[in-house]
């Protein structure tokens, strides 16, 4: 029999619109027959609804977990050292548990959070956007923050340089251009379980939200209170209708899925701005083949 630590966790779940002070608490809509505990937090522009949740974390690793540990874009020795901790298990009915990555996740985060560039910040504005913007400030349904958070972790993996974070425009680029491909492909890898899908059967219509997604990309200026030129040196070109066939390649061909395949996604944008020459000539030899599917228009 597996031994663990119990302990007690909280996932944020939602947002709404902040009707109180920020930092106030709500504890009205606890149900005693619910398997969780639902908590309000004002922020001040926003309220966000934790689930306090009992937890056994085990000490035991995950098999499921063995091919990440070796993936770069993290601190030297970080994945290793978060994934030793093991996986939680928390409620998922009143007489059966479910193992839960949530904590990882949030680890993983935190040692993002730890190297120097705009990763963290490329998350917080995208998540704004996401709510004010794509999701007419939580008033339809959406991406969460949990499918940005899988965003980002795929992105530092795909962008491990330090150069991709260095400034802020093409740090939400790279993001932009991730969240753009899984869109097109309706897939979302699970970071930690590759083979899960985030976005199959979520029931939200990821067409409408690729067009959102794809017209901030194209024209971030109408969802930013700031001009697009404050992010970076100049605004970004305008994305011509081959692009969208450009994104679905991963879909069929999964050896797409890498760098140099993303950095001719950033070049589209003009925001590549890398000058490794292995990298740079990886980056041409993919935009050659994919000529013939209409993937050098602009």
């Amino acid at each position: 029999m597996d031994t663990g630590v119990w302990g007690w966790g909280a996932a944020a779940c939602r947002w709404g619109p902040a009707e109180r002070a920020a930092g106030s608490l709500n504890a009205a809509s606890l149900r005693e027959e619910q398997l969780h505990l639902s908590l309000l937090v004002s922020s001040g522009w926003r309220t966000i609804s934790f689930h306090v949740v009992p937890v056994v974390r085990r000490k035991l690793g995950a098999p499921a977990l063995e091919g990440v540990q070796q993936m770069p874009g993290f601190p030297e020795g970080s994945l290793r050292r978060i994934l030793s901790q093991g996986v939680d298990l928390v409620p998922a009915s009143t007489q059966l548990w479910r193992t839960s990555t949530d904590y990882l996740l949030t680890r993983l985060l935190g040692e993002l959070g730890s190297l120097q560039g705009h990763r963290l910040d490329s998350l917080s504005i995208l998540d704004r956007v996401n709510h004010e913007s794509w999701r007419d400030s939580g008033r339809t349904d959406g991406l969460t923050f949990g499918h940005l958070k899988m965003v980002l972790l795929w992105a530092s993996v795909l962008f491990p340089a330090p150069e991709d974070w260095a400034e802020l425009q093409g740090a939400v680029y790279r993001l932009l251009v991730v969240l753009l491909c899984c869109l097109a492909m309706r897939k979302l890898p699970h970071f930690l379980h590759p083979q899960r899908n985030l976005l199959q059967g979520s029931g939200l219509d990821l067409g409408a939200i690729y067009q959102r997604v794809e017209g901030f990309a194209s024209q971030p200026e109408a969802a930013l209170r700031i001009h697009a030129t404050h992010l970076g040196r100049s605004p970004p070109p305008r994305i011509g209708s081959g692009f969208k066939a450009l994104l679905q390649l991963p879909a069929s061909d999964p050896t797409y899925w890498a760098t140099a395949y993303f950095d001719v996604l950033l070049d589209k944008f003009q925001v590549f701005n890398i000058q490794d020459k292995d990298r740079i000539s990886a980056m041409q030899s993919i935009f050659q083949k994919t000529r013939t599917l209409g993937g050098e228009e602009s």
